[in-house]
């Protein structure tokens, strides 16, 4: 079944049901009904892919019950609240899909990975949106510390055995990837002597293990793909405690023979976020030639971050070229080149992202997640000299 006959399929469905005011979007690939609410299929499509008809009609009917149902977001806050609950999202999660005045709202939880709240009802979740919060007349603090106390309602410890690999898999009511916003939840799979390390995947997985060697080579290796091969990915990061037990990413550990693994997984994260807003804010400086209501900010080149081995380990970077002004991503190292075309393309020297924000006295741009750096100026040649020191000092 193509686009086009799964298209069909639902809309037919929902014309089986009586809903006589939806229109198919083929250019967006979605169902529009009169009162605006606008259904994207292309994540239930993928998630259709591959699977058995019985299984298709199935998620065609799950998706069809969650446009015809009648439950709406309640309007006000006394009716709404215990509804919240927290969730996971990759920090593009939506992007350029929401209109400016539905901002999703959302804060930072981990490196890439934000906390969003949604409404929880019984066909389908609804992300809450800033203009929700100001609707409902609440703080944002106040949604999302509803959302994390009615989610603590629902979590349940458990405990970790060696070399056990503990499996949540989500039905859509449970929150498991959520319950790693429960202070004290992960730590307390601590155990012989293991940290807990935990795994989301996509949307519907959470994975607990302790931190074996060979253990976390296994499962590093099985989540890259099972992130790779998602419709709905989070990260393929893996989360650990700290001392004072806060969840903290994994390659943050440093001592620790997998931390090779999870510097990959960090850098893959990273590479896969800044791709998707690159593909994003290069398409809207195209067509609107700004960046608004993100950012107020002139057209310029659109930087990538790539994935590269090093010594002491994998490592990212972006490229700062002579007479180009750029919105630089945050990476590990910044390649400085200078040259008019591949071939002739010279390699100045090769300086930590640090170091170059405190000698180009770069600053960060509001609104922009992942962050972005306006870099419109080429260093002058004394700041160029302390910049090639700069990578020599870190053996670049």
């Amino acid at each position: 079944m193509d686009r086009e006959q799964f298209a069909q399929a639902v809309y037919w469905k929902l014309v089986a049901h009586g809903v006589t005011d939806v229109e198919y979007l083929a250019d967006k690939f979605s169902l529009r009904r009169s009162n605006g609410w606008n259904t994207y299929l292309g994540n239930v499509f993928q998630e259709c892919c591959g699977v058995s008809d019985q299984e298709r009609e199935a998620r065609i009917a799950q998706l069809v019950a969650s446009m015809v149902s009648t439950h709406s977001v309640p309007r006000h806050w006394e009716a709404v609240s215990a509804l919240l609950r927290p969730v996971l999202r990759p920090v593009t999660h939506g992007m350029g899909e929401a209109a400016p005045n539905a901002q999703m709202l959302a804060r930072p939880a981990f490196p890439f990975v934000d906390e969003a709240v949604v409404v929880d009802m019984p066909f389908s979740r609804a992300f809450v949106s800033l203009d929700m919060a100001r609707d409902w007349d609440v703080e944002p603090a106040l949604v999302f510390d509803t959302a994390r106390a009615n989610l603590n309602r629902l979590i349940q410890q458990g405990q970790l055995r060696e070399r056990e690999i503990i499996r949540f898999r989500d039905t859509g009511d449970s929150y498991f990837g959520s319950w790693l916003l429960a202070p004290g939840w992960l730590a307390g799979y601590a155990a012989s002597g293991h940290r807990p390390v935990a795994f989301i995947p996509d949307n519907d997985t959470l994975l607990v293990v302790p931190d074996d060697p060979a253990l976390l080579e296994e499962i590093f290796q099985m989540v890259e793909q099972q992130y790779i091969d998602a419709v709905r990915p989070i990260s393929p990061q893996g989360y650990t405690v700290d001392e004072a037990g806060r969840v903290v990413p994994f390659d943050q550990i440093a001592a620790h023979p997998a931390r090779p693994l999870a510097l990959r997984a960090r850098c893959g994260l990273a590479v896969t976020e800044y791709a998707i807003q690159t593909r994003y804010l290069t398409n809207k400086f195209d067509t609107d030639l700004d960046l608004l209501p993100f950012s107020d900010v002139d057209p310029a080149y659109v930087a990538a971050v790539s994935f590269e081995t090093s010594p002491e380990g994998p490592i990212t970077t972006t490229v700062w070229g002579e007479g180009v002004e750029y919105l630089l991503p945050q990476a590990d190292y910044v390649h400085f080149a200078r040259g008019h075309s591949v071939e002739d393309i010279e390699l100045i020297c090769t300086v930590p992202f640090d170091v170059v924000v405190e000698l180009m006295g770069l600053i960060p741009l509001p609104g922009l997640s992942p962050t972005r750096f306006e870099a419109r100026h080429w260093p002058d040649e004394t700041t160029l000299n302390r910049l090639r020191a700069a990578s020599k000092q870190a053996g670049r």
